[in-house]
């Protein structure tokens, strides 16, 4: 299992899909029965099921620009592997209409996989195992080719062999600053000035916090999911999961000193819950208008961040020691196989090429909004130093951490765990023994 410095053991994606509706629409209930009408919409299933073909067609969420790069990468791989491909864009409920689709038995031949299904799909057996291509002096990619962190949620989530996905790209959680706003702020250092002079520390940041909310700005927001909070105690030295799976964090001293500084940090407004925010108001908005000190969050906003009119910079979370790069976040989504496809040859080199260095900077290249999963494309992330520090992004992930099996196995907890949180962050008077506790009874299943 994924071990980073006794962190979290055993280890994704955001889904474009909104996790309440699905779980309670009980949409898994579908698999392997009558196709919904949704399967309609979806349309172009000739690569899957039984409907067979010369040609492999495959799907993914990603609207314009991804999608128009995706076509520029199936042409590519058609002329490269010597058959048909084809991207299927799937618009609207992405989930919904891939479930129909695996029901009918006329899924594309490969597809997307986010955080909340990719255990259900595992289990109804819809996706393929990997390990035997991977282990074949065939594949166009190697495990080892990734950051170990990234793909432990595509495992099994009772511990058993196999590999069902591998991550496309991530983004992971980097600290965005203002650069401007700080230096108005009073603050002499910027948090990558600090990390370069090792003096990047919990202190640090409190300090920085401090004279961003004097000026009557935001400092720093925190929202409800694993990927806005678990890095507050990860690099801070806590450990959230132990060797088994099991969340461990309400027994761990430093997570329960993290969330003692989090909990500080939330009632002094330096941190701001996005739960508490008017209506229309959201981190990354607050952040391109000039009202935000900085933004926890991957490479996501760069498209948007370069148009803005003031200087920016990203730093890694702050550490104990100020300055150590430790594991936090990363969100990534899996490309799989259709178990069912007959096409399943044409799948895996299709899979393998998509998801390897060359293919990940054909689509990651010349602006690109993600961060490499695999080792060995730091160019990537330092095109026209935009940000100065974008190396940071590669560093990150290499030490990084998708969503933890425990949580991406269950997925009424990956439903549920934000919503508890939510109550306890807005309630505003649970301490780090309460608030922990109840977290490790939702994830543990002990409640």
């Amino acid at each position: 299992m994924f071990s980073r410095s006794n962190v979290i053991k055993g280890v994704a994606a955001t889904s474009v899909v909104d996790r309440r509706t699905l779980l309670k629409a009980g949409m898994f209930a579908g698999l392997g029965l009558a196709a919904a009408p949704a399967l309609a919409a979806c349309g172009n299933g000739s690569s899957g099921g039984s409907s067979g073909g010369p040609g492999l067609t495959w799907a993914g969420w990603d609207g314009p620009p991804a999608s128009e790069r995706f076509r520029q990468f199936s042409e590519k791989m058609t002329g490269q592997l010597g058959f048909k491909v084809t991207y299927q864009q799937v618009v609207g409920d992405y989930l919904a209409k891939l479930l129909s689709q695996l029901s009918a038995k006329a899924a594309p031949a490969a597809f997307y996989v986010g955080d909340i299904y990719m255990a259900k799909l595992i289990e109804t057996k819809q996706v393929l195992d990997l390990t035997k291509y991977l282990d074949s002096g065939d594949a166009a990619v190697k495990l080892d080719d990734f950051y170990d962190g990234l793909y432990q949620w595509c495992r099994p989530a009772d511990g058993s062999p196999g590999l069902f996905g591998l991550p496309v790209d991530c983004n992971p959680a980097v600290i965005w600053f203002n650069k401007d706003l700080l230096a108005a702020a009073g603050v002499t250092a910027d948090p990558a000035a600090q990390f370069a002079a090792g003096t990047w520390t919990q202190d640090a940041l409190t300090d920085m916090l401090d004279k961003i909310r004097a000026t009557k700005k935001k400092g720093l927001l925190i929202g409800s999911g694993w990927y806005d909070w678990f890095g507050w105690i990860t690099t801070f030295g806590g450990t959230l999961f132990d060797e088994s799976g099991k969340a461990v964090l309400d027994a761990d001293p430093k997570s329960l000193e993290a969330l003692a500084w989090l909990f500080e940090q939330l009632k002094s407004g330096n941190i701001t819950y996005t739960g508490s925010l008017p209506q229309g108001q959201s981190g990354d908005v607050l952040f391109y208008a000039n009202q935000l000190g900085s933004i926890a969050t991957g490479r996501v906003i760069l498209p948007n961040v370069r148009k803005l009119k003031f200087g920016y910079d990203i730093a890694p979370f702050p550490s104990l020691s100020g300055k150590d790069i430790m594991p936090v976040p990363v969100n990534t989504a899996a490309l799989s196989v259709n178990a069912n496809t007959e096409n399943q040859d044409q799948a895996l080199k299709f899979l393998g090429n998509f998801v390897n260095a060359g293919g990940q900077e054909f689509r990651l290249a010349d602006g690109g909004n993600a961060v490499p999963s695999v080792k060995g494309l730091e160019k990537i992330v330092t095109e026209g130093d935009d940000p100065a520090h974008g190396k940071l992004f590669n560093d990150v992930a290499a030490k990084g951490y998708a969503v933890p099996r425990a949580i991406a196995g269950k997925p009424t907890v990956l439903t549920e765990l934000p919503l508890l949180v939510d109550k306890m962050f807005k309630a505003g008077n649970e301490t780090p023994q309460s608030f922990s506790g109840k977290v490790v009874q939702l994830i543990n299943g002990t409640n």
